[in-house]
């Protein structure tokens, strides 16, 4: 069911229950596969497809990973390679929208090209210091007065990007809520799905100057990628989602801000807009490189396996990587072993501590081609600083 845009209901949200932990990867070192048990609670009516969710999730039916060959291949060492000493796409021109802040890549192939659709803002902020003092005359580089919007960017080769115009393609419309993380609906395998001609599009609205900090999940559609309806609610305290169509269900995976540590979570809905969720962890930090907060799950279906590439705190709180991890049904997943599979590059100046906020694509020869969004070393002024691309060959080839 398409939902018109403009105004309109609230999603309905059903909480869900706790995570169970199952047997380590063999003979490789320890490997956690983690499973989404689906104990609702009923807040509405439940429609017949969410009581199916529920009841098979619990019931795990997986194959430990083991036993598994179909995980084990995706295990194998993974060597991801930069095209490039620079920046796919930087910052935008001094007095443009996007000439501070830019991240979150988002990266679809449409038209025979890559669209890059990214989040970004003006105005500099202490990144140690994200509650500044609003609108404090006597420290204005402590006040986050940040408002990102998005903006468009193509090419070619998914390599170089070239933005569609200075100006954004989409803000909120209220100049104080930010436009972060903004991803399209997407088929399994990482092709756009359109619904009766449309595009959808999930993202996280925020009131930086507010100081609340608190992320809340919208949608908003669009014919041609370029202008967009009014956003329409869908949850609270959810950011960085993906969002992936699959046969008659929506199923969504994204970062929930409710508490710290942040955490990888999963939800499931009949229509993209009333959803199911579980407010238990859906990857736990349980890995020795993963400090602080767990960020970002991006999932692509590839030869009938989800795989996630999430980001996460590596080491300390002035390094991110990103970590990757494999699953039958997605919900439960098995770690890599050698996490992370992606870190910054020292010898890059604009990627040389974090790189994380991601999206990933299969490209038709079977590699992987991936984007994400670089910081440099403290003290940060650019919360992130540009945009890269890396590739993977993908794992080797059953035999």
């Amino acid at each position: 069911m398409r939902r018109r845009p403009g105004p309109g209901p609230r999603g309905v949200l059903k909480k869900q229950g706790k995570t169970d932990n199952g047997k380590p990867l063999a003979p490789r070192p320890p490997v956690v596969p983690l499973t989404i048990p689906m104990k609702c609670r009923r807040v509405l009516a439940t429609p017949p497809l969410l009581l199916a969710f529920a009841a098979g999730a619990s019931a795990g039916g997986t194959t430990p990973p083991a036993a598994d060959p179909a995980l084990a291949r995706w295990l194998q060492p993974q060597p991801w390679q930069r095209d490039s000493d620079t920046p796919a796409l930087g910052l935008g021109e001094k007095g443009k929208f996007d000439d501070q802040h830019i991240f979150a890549p988002h990266v679809v192939f449409m038209n025979g090209e890559f669209w890059m659709y990214y989040s970004g803002s003006q105005r500099c902020v202490d990144a140690g210091t994200y509650k500044g003092v609003a609108r404090d005359p006597k420290q204005p580089e402590k006040s986050d007065q940040r408002l990102f919007k998005v903006g468009l960017a193509k090419s070619r080769d998914g390599v170089k990007f070239t933005r569609v115009q200075s100006e954004p393609v989409f803000s909120f419309g209220d100049d104080i809520h930010s436009v972060v993380t903004p991803v399209l609906l997407k088929n399994p395998d990482g092709t756009v799905a359109r619904e009766h001609g449309r595009l959808r599009m999930y993202f996280a609205a925020v009131d930086f100057p507010k100081g609340t900090y608190k992320h809340d999940l919208y949608e908003t559609t669009s014919t041609d990628g370029i202008h967009w309806a009014k956003p329409t609610f869908v949850m609270e305290n959810a950011y960085a989602p993906c969002v992936l169509k699959e046969g008659g269900k929506y199923r969504m995976w994204h970062t929930w801000i409710n508490r710290h540590p942040w955490h990888s979570a999963y939800a499931e809905s009949p229509d993209g807009t009333t959803w199911t969720k579980s407010e238990t962890p859906h990857i736990k930090m349980d890995q020795k490189w993963e400090v602080k907060d767990q960020v970002y799950p991006m999932v692509i279906k590839a030869d009938d396996v989800y795989l996630m590439l999430y980001g996460c705190y590596w080491a300390d709180d002035k390094h991110t990587a990103l970590g990757f991890a494999v699953s039958r049904d997605g919900l439960t997943w098995t770690k890599h072993p050698e996490n992370p599979v992606f870190r910054p590059e020292p010898k890059h100046d604009w990627e040389s501590n974090f790189t994380t906020s991601q999206s990933i694509l299969r490209l038709p020869d079977g590699s992987f081609r991936l984007w994400y969004a670089g910081r440099r070393q403290p003290p940060w002024s650019n919360l992130y600083f540009a945009i890269g691309t890396a590739r993977w060959a993908g794992p080797a080839k059953v035999k």
